[in-house]
């Protein structure tokens, strides 16, 4: 097959673009390197989906080669998608709101299907810039559909977010509750389903949701804003962990190791049906101070830690899986530990610009 991932720079786009060339697809993968984080974080993930695809690395990214392909080697010994060989990437850098942009790149290649991740992401911060969340993650889907529609692209798999259920976090939602979204953020990915939904009805294309419920961690994980990964940089920059969530130190999230997300991903991929919508989740939330605990067991290190205050835009909803389980066949098998250990063993690996990031 030949898939389109928008966000193909970011951590979960990256991470199933490899696995998705280790099966032996054509992967043509678009970023636009937003100044949520670190550039060089995404050219990093870039090189590596180039590894992967029997190419030289494209970015010169701080640190030495020979560095990047250590990195590499960690996550081929990783228990990983089984490689069948013959799998291909290209990569354009460019923004999914530019209308010529996106027609462009639909023009080149004929997809048979596209896998949507690009977003603004994070909920506090759509508090700050209400207006960008809604050009990128509501018109530039619609550009995303409109194309897929025009180019008669098969399937459409949509990266949403388990922000749409709203603060929920006494229960485990699932799919056919309401959605209440209490953010820009959420709002904005629901809106982006409504499309989704409407392009599936009106123009018959195959087209699936998949909810996301984070944290997302693992080796590389998105460096800011993430917790997994501020405990372990600050872990190893003896710098103080500040603790925001709702509930202090018990404060408690559905948080999927990358490989379970990637999964999931995959086995939508596989899955044949006209619009549907999937909770892709472990419904094992764990609380903050569990996260503190093991890095500190697993780094050796002690974290300083400090309950500052409550974070009111927080929202925290927990999977109910059980549709996933019962369609696709999901199973989420990563613990915490392994996770975490894996992820540490990675951040040791990487350059030390990466390991010294100030703003996480």
């Amino acid at each position: 097959m030949k898939i389109l991932i928008t966000g193909a720079a970011g951590f979960i786009g990256s991470h199933l673009a490899r696995a998705l060339i280790r099966r032996g697809h054509t992967i043509v993968g678009i970023d636009n390197f937003n100044f949520y984080y670190d550039r060089a974080c995404k050219e990093w993930n870039v090189n590596l989906i180039d590894l992967i695809a029997g190419k030289d690395p494209r970015y010169n990214v701080g640190g030495k080669e020979e560095e990047l392909r250590a990195v590499f080697r960690l996550l081929e010994g990783y228990d990983v998608v089984a490689r069948v060989g013959g799998g291909s990437f290209s990569f354009y850098e460019g923004d999914i709101t530019n209308a010529g942009f996106i027609e462009t790149v639909f023009s080149l290649h004929q997809y048979d299907a596209v896998i949507h991740l690009a977003a603004m992401a994070g909920v506090p911060y759509s508090a700050k810039m209400p207006g960008l969340y809604v050009a990128v993650n509501v018109d530039g889907t619609a550009l995303l559909l409109e194309a897929s529609r025009r180019h008669e692209v098969a399937r459409f798999i949509f990266g949403s977010s388990s922000s749409v259920y709203g603060n929920r976090e006494r229960e485990y939602v699932d799919e056919e509750d309401v959605l209440t979204p209490v953010s820009v953020y959420g709002a904005s990915k629901v809106a982006g389903e409504a499309l989704c939904r409407a392009y599936a009805l009106t123009f018959r294309i195959n087209v699936a949701v998949i909810r996301i419920f984070g944290p997302i961690y693992g080796p590389l994980q998105r460096p800011h804003g993430m917790v997994q990964q501020r405990l372990i940089n600050y872990a190893f920059n003896n710098k103080e962990f500040q603790v925001y969530g709702r509930h202090g130190l018990d404060t408690a999230k559905d948080a999927t190791y990358i490989d379970d997300e990637v999964d999931g991903f995959l086995k939508v991929l596989d899955y044949s049906g006209p619009f549907d919508v999937f909770n892709i989740g472990t419904a094992h939330p764990h609380p903050l101070r569990e996260w503190v605990e093991i890095v500190q067991e697993i780094s050796g290190k002690k974290i300083i830690v400090r309950v500052v205050d409550k974070d009111e835009t927080d929202v925290i909803a927990n999977a109910n899986i059980s549709k996933a389980v019962r369609v696709l066949g999901y199973a989420p098998r990563f613990n915490p530990q392994e996770g975490i250990r894996r992820q540490i063993e990675v951040f040791k690996a990487m350059p030390k610009w990466y390991q010294e990031m100030k703003e996480v």
